[in-house]
Order: C-alpha cells, then structure tokens, then sequence
C-alpha cells in the first residue's frame, strides 16, 4: 500500500490538479484515471483474495472426504483381522492388532467392542482424549448390519474426528447335513459378535494444508504485487498524451485553434490525438465560414423582413376575401354590412340582401371534377361583379352559394332598383360557360330580404335572404322571391315536421303498402315494390314527397331505411310460405348507398328473415350513381356479390346515365313514370321508352314500366318487348291484408282467363 500512495503523489495527483487548473475548474482529489486505477487494482486483489479461498475449500473439503474414505478401508480390514480373535475371545490377538493399527498418524483412537457396544479392548492416539473414555455414540444410533459401515463426526476440543462404526460377524459354521444333502446349503448365516471403532483426526491434514497455503499466500502476493506494478506503469504511459490533449484544449477555449497535438502511438489515444487534431481544423474552417454566414444572414433578415410585411398584408387581405375567388368572404361582408346599415340608418335608405345558390352546381361539380367545379365559381364572381353597379357588395358565403349587397335603396323606388339587379344577374347567366370541352349552363335561385322592413341587422337580413332563397327552390328553382313573413312559418313547419318525424319513428307511426308488379306477357304477379307511408296523429298520413327530403336531409333516412327493408323482408319471407313467390323491390337513397354501414343493413335483414338474396332487388336513381360513381359501383358489386339484384330507378331523367350504364353490376332499368304517361299523345315519349327498351335488351338486363294507368300504355309497352309493370291499371299499393286478397282474385280470374296478359286489356 506505502508503494500505491507514493504512486499516486507522483504520477495521478498532479495530473488531476492539472487538470482542474487547466479547465478552471476547482481542484479535484481524485481524477478518473485514478479511479481506474483504483478499480483495476482492487479487481486484481479480490480475485486473487477468491481464488485463494475457493482452493482453500475445495482443499478442506477433499481431505475431508480422503480421510473418510481411508477409515472406511482400515476399519474394514480390521473387521476381517479381528473376526476370529473376537469369536474366540482372544483378547492379546485384539491388542496386537489395535497396536498394529496406533502406527497410522490419523488415528485418534481405535476400540473393538462386544455385541452390547461395550468396550473390549481401546488405545486411544490422539490428544485430549483419556487412556480409556471414547466419544459417545447417539442414543438413536441405528446398529449396522454385516457389512455396512456408519460414519459419525465428534467436534472436539482438538478439532474434528471422524469415526467409523463397523460390525464384526462370527465365523462361517457348517452343520451336518441331513438325508445326505450338501453341507454348503445348510450353512448358518453369520451373525454380528462385536464393532470395530475407529476414529480419525484431521490434524495431521490440517497442519499440512496450512503449510501449503502459506506458500499458495506468498505466491499469489507476489502476483497482485507484479500486477500492481505493471497498472501503474501503464497508467504512466497514459497520463502523458492525455496532459498534452488536455493542454491543447485549453487552448481551443481560450480561441486558439491553429494548435496540434503529435499522435505519439497507434492506439486508442493516438486515434484520439488524431481526431482532436482533425476537430481543430475543421473548427477554424467553419469558424471562417461563420463570420461568412452571419453576414449572408444579417441580409436575409432585412430581406424576410420586408417579405414578412408584404406577407402580414397578404394574409390580412385572405383573412377577409374568398381564396379562390377574391371576394368578400362571410367575416368581411359582416363588417361591411354594419357600415352599410349604420350609414343607411343615418341618411333613411333601404339596404337590399340577395342570397344567391346555383341550381344543381353539386351535380355538375362531381361530374366535371372539382377542378372545373373551381373555374366554373370564379367565372360566376366575374359575371356576379360585372352584373351589378359600383356601389354593391359581392360575397362569397362557401360553396356555390353568393350574396350581393345593395346599400342606398330609395324607399319609395327600391324596389325597381332590385329588381333591375335581378333581371341582370338573371341576363349574366344566359349564356353557357366554356370549360375546356364542357358548356355547362347554370341558373341560380335567389332569395331577397330589404333592411329595415324584414330585419335590423346585418345577420337577420343574411338569414331572411337565405330563407327567401329555399322559399325560390320550393318553387322550382332558377327564380327569385321577396322575404314574406309566412316563409318563417314554412320555416317553423318543417323544423316541427322533422321533429315530429323523429317521435313517430319512435312511436312506429311508419308502416309499408306494397303495389304489386305483374309480368306483361303473361299477366301474373311477380313482385311487390315496398313503398313507405307515414300515419301521423294529427295531420293522418303524410305521402312520403313531404317527409323523405326531411328524413334524408336530417338523418333519419338511414334508420328508416333500415326498418324499411327489415320489415319488408320478414313480409315477403310469410307470403312465400302462403305460396305466394313474389319479389321484393326498395328504393335506396343517395345517403344510403354512400353510407358506410349499408351492406351490414342489408345482411343483417336477410339473415334475420330468412330471405333468400336473389328475392330481393333494390332500387336505386341514376343520381346515386352520378354524384359519387367510383363508390356506387364498388358498393353495388358487393351487392351483387351477396345475390341481390339491382334496378336503376327513373332511368332516362338523370345526367348523362348512358354513360354509367354500362359500367354498373344491374339486372333491370325501370323506365320513369313520365315517360309512360305520354305514350298515347307524344311521339317523343313512345320514342324515348323504345330506345329504352331496346337499350336494356341490348345489355341484357330486365325492363319495367311504372305508373302504368291504361290499357293503351299497357298495350304500348308489352307489344315493344317491355317484361314487366306496375301502376294504378294493376293495383294502387296495399296494405299486407289487401294484397293477399288481390292476389287470390288474379289467381283466380287467370284460372278462367283464356288467353295471356288479357286480364289488363280494358
């Protein structure tokens, strides 16, 4: 230890002191090689320190077990020795022998005893032990038999004994045999006469075990002594790269960076060396590239600056305008129109506000593409703006809906002024519009509300005009209408038809009719269409026109759906067991195609009616198709997948449905009512239902006619190849009661009809 001290005042010490006053960093009393040192040293020690006491153990313990082994061989040896002198009581025979054995170094004492453990004969060898007193034996000592040994240990005073117990047996004795039979097999078993105990020290072991560990101690000494030695060597060689690296640091902080450290070795440290050199260098290259880049920088931020004012502007103005179209947007026209009313309020003028929303725009802008669905709203802001005078307001609300502000409104002469702007916006969207190959052409339905006559502020008379708007749209759209007060009532209507709509599917004041549909050729009933009706307490029942554009804008749609085609189902599956083999048609709306759940809805009510799929055939609008194509086909191919057929409702009355046709997984084309009805006065209509007719034949699919009224459109449609039909000449729609009787009354009267397809001729 003297030498590790005197180690550390002159090699670690300094170099730690070195160190904290190189870094100005308060002195340390212990630096990290030191700690290493430290550690190796001590790592060095205790595996020395374990080694030695592992080979210490593992010594005792073999000693241990040697000497036991040698009492197990000397005390059977004497068993055979002391046999007969036992049997015959030959007690100088037993003395010898027990003389003979005292020449053994480890024997303690030896002892032959009679069959009762009772001393005969004893010598007692080892020290602390009486001429004639023996360790005592358990109380619950379990005698051997003739030929086992029992190992017993005594801890003494002296140290440990080992003792072996061994039995003596008599001598083998013949008796005469009898009826001449071989003595050998009449042989007495020997029986145990007296013990042999033996008793071993490990004295003798024990002081030769301790003379080897002194010289195992000394070498190993010598080892950590050598290792010692050699770590601080090392530990030398070390310090003197490391005290010039840390000297060329403190020079790199005090701003010197043109220093270099010589690599004196190949190793760790010289790779160090090196890349503390290669550090250094390229400090002072980008130390030059800095200053480079703090001026380049100083001239960007005056530059960011004045774009970031420029920028400040542009987005105070997109704050306030429409981003595509550079209008007013809704937080713009708001402030203007509390200038404007406040100002009018003052001078005594009228303010008119028009709420403007483009007839279909939706229809157009998803079968054009969003893209020309942007060009088309920035062509109609141009024609808006250049539509009405200077001193008008133009904004843009969201989507395709405008509104146009017209301040300093004469009282008296108001009127005339609007109306003069309506006739302009009207002329404005006259002509088409040019997109690329399309010529779209737009109408708008226009809402008007006048300040202070219909409201006070700016937000009343935006939502007086938008009411105006939907009062225009009822109308039948590309028109205009003055804000009345019973538009509010209309307003206050429909918000307590949807409520109540909401209490009477809770209420299940819904149920289903079913008109039956018929085949042309032969006359019989083939299918039902469900349609839905609607029994309210107080207004009776309400036609589904009235609360469907309700139930679909709302919501509600897809709960009623679903109950629709539950119920419907379940009818269907009960007429079949009546052997009534009809198929089931249901009309799905837009919002129930494009919801996401629909195909688990038509599963589950299958699955829960016991319907088979191919009796089930849905209905749907070429519309459904044109607002989101991509989606209706993948839908409609599950569908089909799943064996439900599909039936393009209203075909010849959507936007372009040839176009579609093709491309979807149907079955049938029903042809729209409108159609039908002019068969027996208009050429265009029969014209328009043939191309139908053969168009469906064409692609395979079945052909149906609805809103069939007359034996002439009867006629009309089956002699041009139509397969089937429905209308009021067949049946109105019937409840499940009323159905069943109609169809007992067709089956009955084609069982006395003559010819087929007869029963629908007068």
């Amino acid at each position: 230890m003297k030498r590790i001290r005197k180690a550390w005042r002159k090699h670690l010490s300094p170099l730690a002191g070195d160190t904290a006053s190189m870094l100005d960093l308060p002195p340390v009393k212990m630096g990290l090689l030191t700690k290493l040192n430290l550690l190796t040293i001590g790592l060095i020690f205790l595996t020395a320190v374990a080694t030695t006491l592992f080979y210490a153990q593992q010594r005792w313990r073999a000693d241990e077990t040697q000497l036991k082994r040698q009492g197990m061989a000397l005390a059977g040896v004497m068993t055979e020795l002391a046999e007969y002198a036992l049997y015959t009581s030959d007690r100088d025979s037993l003395e010898q022998l027990l003389d003979s054995i005292g020449t053994d170094p480890s024997v303690a004492f030896v002892a032959v005893l009679d069959r009762r453990l009772q001393p005969l004969v004893v010598r007692q060898y080892g020290p602390g032990l009486a001429d004639t007193s023996l360790p005592p034996l358990p109380s619950d000592l379990a005698l051997p038999a003739r030929g086992d040994l029992v190992l017993l240990d005594h801890a003494m005073p002296t140290g440990k004994l080992v003792e072996v117990l061994a039995p003596v047996a008599s001598p083998t004795a013949t008796r005469t045999a009898p009826n001449g039979l071989d003595p050998a097999s009449t042989r007495a078993p020997p029986a145990v006469i007296g013990y042999i105990r033996l008793g071993l020290s490990l004295d003798a072991q024990r002081k030769q075990f301790r003379e080897q560990m002194v010289g195992a101690v000394a070498v190993v000494g010598l080892l950590v002594v050598f290792a010692v030695i050699a770590t601080l060597l090392l530990t030398r060689r070390l310090v003197a790269p490391m005290r010039r690296l840390m000297r060329a640091a403190r020079a790199v902080g005090a701003g010197r960076l043109d220093v270099y450290v010589p690599a004196g070795s190949a190793d760790e440290l010289g790779l160090l060396t090196h890349t503390f050199n290669h550090m250094t260098q390229k400090l002072a290259e980008s130390q030059s590239q800095v200053a480079s880049y703090q001026r380049t920088l100083e001239e960007k931020v005056a530059q960011r600056t004045r774009e970031l004012e420029v920028a400040t502007a542009q987005a105070y103005k997109l704050a306030q305008h429409d981003i595509l179209t550079g209008l007013p947007n809704r937080s713009l026209l708001n402030q203007r129109l509390k200038q404007i009313l406040a100002q009018a309020q003052r001078d005594g003028t009228h303010v008119a506000c028009l709420f403007l929303d483009f007839d279909h725009f939706k229809r157009i802008n998803d079968t054009l593409g969003h893209d020309a669905g942007d060009q088309l709203l920035m062509a109609i802001a141009q024609r808006l703006t250049s539509a009405v005078r200077e001193s008008d307001t133009v904004a843009r609300l969201g989507g395709d809906e405008f509104v146009v502000v017209l301040p300093g409104l004469d009282p008296e002469q108001g009127s005339y002024e609007v109306m003069a702007v309506l006739n302009r916006v009207r002329d404005a969207f006259e002509a088409p519009f040019r997109l690329a190959d399309q010529t779209p052409t737009l109408t708008c339905s226009v809402g008007v509300a006048l300040f202070p006559l219909d409201a006070q502020d700016g937000v009343g008379l935006i939502k007086q005009a938008d009411t105006a708007m939907y009062a225009a749209k009822d109308a039948g759209r590309n028109a205009y209408r003055f804000f009345t007060a019973d538009m509010n009532a209309k307003v206050q209507l429909r918000l307590q038809l949807e409520t109540d709509m909401r209490r009477g599917l809770m209420d299940d004041e819904f149920f289903l009719v079913y008109q039956p549909q018929i085949e042309m050729q032969t006359g019989r009933a083939c299918g039902v269409e469900a349609l839905l009706r609607w029994r309210d307490p107080e207004r009776g029942v309400i036609a589904p026109a009235d609360f469907i554009p309700i139930a679909e804008e709302s919501g509600m749609i897809q709960a009623l759906g679903a109950r629709v085609l539950r119920d419907a189902c379940r009818q269907v599956v009960q007429w079949h067991r009546l052997n009534m083999p009809l198929r089931l048609s249901v009309n799905l709306s837009v919002q129930q195609l494009q919801h996401d759940s629909w195909l688990s809805v038509v599963e589950e009510a299958l699955r829960s009616s016991g319907l088979a799929a191919r009796h089930l055939d849905l209905e749907i609008t070429e519309s459904v198709i044109i607002t989101h194509p991509e989606k209706a086909v993948a839908t409609l191919m599950k569908l089909k997948q799943m064996g439900v057929s599909i039936t393009v409702d209203d075909f010849g009355t959507g936007y372009s449905s040839l176009s579609y046709l093709a491309r979807l997984p149907i079955q049938g084309v029903k042809i729209d009512q409108r159609f039908v009805h002019g068969l027996d006065r208009n050429r265009n209509d029969e014209a328009i239902t043939q191309a139908i007719i053969a168009l469906s034949h064409s692609l395979g699919l079945r052909c149906i006619a609805e809103g069939v009224e007359t034996a002439a459109q009867f006629n009309f449609l089956r002699s041009h190849g139509c397969e089937e039909a429905q209308g009021f000449l067949i049946s109105k729609p019937l409840g499940e009661e009323d159905l069943r009787a109609w169809w007992r009354v067709q089956e009955a009267l084609h069982l006395r009809s003559d010819r087929q397809g007869d029963l629908w001729q007068g």
